[in-house]
């Protein structure tokens, strides 16, 4: 006899919840070790050293690419945000030849660069 069993959950955000907030509002959220010092984005609960309960910083947003490919559903790439001690993978929007980023608001909680414009 098959059953089917219907879950209804809420997954809270936890320990990601400043650093994804940030995200929506387009603005970079770091942890930084207490230990070492190491700055990770996105945050890390632990770091490489054992330190835990990173200190929250918010960075300047700007971030550069290291490494970019496309595909089927859009541009994505390997970045480096100025401050940051550590890579992340990005969304890339708008960019052509450009090698610098500004991290862009999402709705969807989602690490979105776009070229970042200079005067």
């Amino acid at each position: 006899m098959k059953r089917t069993l219907t879950l209804d959950y809420t997954l809270g955000e936890g320990f990601l919840a400043p650093y994804l907030d940030g995200l929506r509002k387009g603005e970079a959220r770091a942890g930084r070790c207490p230990a070492c010092g190491r700055v990770a984005l996105p945050p890390e609960p632990v770091c490489a050293c054992g330190g835990k309960d990173p200190q929250m910083l918010t960075l300047s947003g700007v971030a550069t690419l290291l490494w970019r490919t496309s595909g089927t559903d859009g541009d994505v790439a390997l970045v480096r945000f100025d401050g940051a001690d550590s890579n992340s993978l990005a969304r890339l929007d708008g960019f052509d030849r450009q090698t610098r980023g500004r991290i862009a608001p999402s709705a969807e909680a989602a690490l979105v660069l776009t070229p970042e414009v200079t005067a």
